[in-house]
């Protein structure tokens, strides 16, 4: 390769990513239809199952609340990213990605409910 000026820079082969809305030049994750599903689902059912299960139980809802709500959120991402739209098997990298989502998770949950706008 020749450079033909002092500010040109090699050229970088770029492999554009297809999709159904076009190409890319990044590697995006991308959720179809039904891996929203099962995300929204699994949260929802979530956030309204265990502070109706805590009462039941006569014990404070909040911290339970923050724990499973989180935990669900961030493994059901990463269960839909991983098994349904890359078809995957389990590994170490799974397991970070849910951690890691589930940790965001549970700080958003710890927020909107210790704030009262959850729950």
């Amino acid at each position: 390769m020749v450079k033909t000026a002092k500010w040109d820079t090699k050229k970088v082969k770029k492999t554009n990513q297809t999709n159904f809305l076009g190409d890319t030049d990044y590697d995006i994750p991308r959720f179809g239809y039904k891996s929203s599903f099962i995300i929204l689902i699994t949260t929802l059912l979530s956030l309204f199952i265990v502070p109706f299960a805590c009462e039941l139980l006569m014990i404070d809802y909040r911290m339970p609340t923050v724990i499973i709500g989180g935990t669900a959120a961030g493994f059901s991402t990463a269960y839909t990213q991983f098994f349904i739209e890359r078809d995957q098997k389990i590994n170490k990298s799974f397991w970070i990605v849910g951690t890691l989502l589930s940790l965001f998770s549970a700080i958003l949950i710890f927020l909107l409910v210790y704030m009262g706008k959850l729950v």
